[in-house]
This record gives C-alpha cells, sequence and structure tokens, in this order.
C-alpha cells in the first residue's frame, strides 16, 4: 500500500509506502499536522506520481501567489 500526504514541515506533498510514511512521522516537529490525502496500491505508482507533481505544483503557486 502507498500514499500521499502532506509534509507541513517542508510544505510538500510526498509519496510512498507505509513504512516512508512512518519514518516522516517519526521526525516530524509536528506529526499530527501530517495527513494523508490518497492510498494507492503498488501498480499504480506512475499515476499517483503525476498526481503528486500537480500538488506540489499547485501548492507552490499558492504560496507565490499569497506572498505577492
Amino acid at each position: 500500500m502507498h500514499f500521499i500526504w502532506y509534509n507541513p514541515d517542508l510544505r510538500e506533498y510526498k509519496y510512498g509506502n507505509v513504512a516512508d510514511f512512518n519514518n516522516e512521522i517519526e521526525r516530524a516537529y509536528n506529526p499530527r499536522a501530517y495527513t494523508v490525502l490518497m492510498e494507492f496500491d503498488k501498480n499504480a505508482e506512475h499515476l499517483a506520481c503525476k498526481i503528486i507533481q500537480q500538488l506540489n505544483i499547485a501548492n507552490t503557486q499558492s504560496i507565490v501567489g499569497i506572498a505577492s
């Protein structure tokens, strides 16, 4: 099982398996702020990568827009 989650410490969306997610939470400043957005089976990695790219682009643009 794989997830897309938001990492509030880095202000970016991430993709990985359960172990990746748990490792990030263990190192997190505020683990309760982490949110799993989507869940995928292993065969959907290509789709998940496309989704995460778009989420991070949108996230970057909204941060730039707010700062302007």
